[in-house]
């Protein structure tokens, strides 16, 4: 495993849950990375904020899914939250080029279909390699040709991720807390505890 390798799984993590750690656990094993940052955004551009938990506490989240996996290849950044505003992906990858060689952009195939809107797209699909998590129910062949697009327009390398059905969802868990309903099995349980200790998402 090359040490100047890194797997990124970004995202809001609210909560961050057993799905979030399955794809982080299966870029490990199936493209050999000795580094995965679990990387909380601080503010997402293209997402409703109003239900979500302070950036403290879903870094502490991250943290604590990340200590109970046991996995020491895998643990939690503060990259985003440290820098503040707008989470934006060409600024992470940025970033991390000062320390990292190779950077593995971990997200899932809905992502994939809309990554070229995102902000200096062309720049930051030149400095990374995606990883998509493809799923069952996907359109294989709409996202054959969002692959074929992106690399003949930006020279994107873009693998798959083979990952397991896991129907988790945060906005499904927060539903679910509100309703007083359980949680149980859904996130790392020091999450689950984390949450009903300081009251998320009543």
């Amino acid at each position: 495993m090359n040490p100047l390798s890194v797997g990124v799984l970004g995202g809001s993590f609210n909560p961050i849950h057993l799905g979030h750690m399955e794809l982080a656990k299966e870029a490990h094993i199936q493209f050999g990375l000795g580094n995965i940052l679990l990387m909380p955004t601080s503010l997402t551009w293209y997402k409703d904020t109003s239900s979500l938990a302070g950036p403290e506490h879903r870094l502490a989240m991250a943290r604590l899914g990340a200590k109970e996996m046991g996995e020491e290849y895998m643990r939690a950044s503060s990259i985003d939250i440290d820098r503040g505003g707008i989470t934006y992906t060409c600024d992470t990858v940025n970033e991390l080029r000062d320390v990292y060689d190779d950077i593995y952009f971990i997200i899932g195939s809905d992502s994939l279909m809309y990554i070229d809107e995102w902000k200096n797209a062309g720049d930051f699909l030149k400095k990374c390699i995606i990883l998509y998590g493809k799923r069952d129910g996907d359109d294989v062949e709409a996202i054959s040709e969002k692959k074929k697009f992106l690399k003949q327009e930006y020279g994107a390398d873009i693998r798959e991720l083979k990952i397991k059905k896991i129907p988790i969802s945060s906005s499904d868990i927060r539903k679910r807390i509100k309703s007083g309903k359980s949680i149980t099995g859904l996130v790392p349980k020091s999450v689950e505890e984390y949450i009903m200790e300081n009251n998320l998402y009543r």
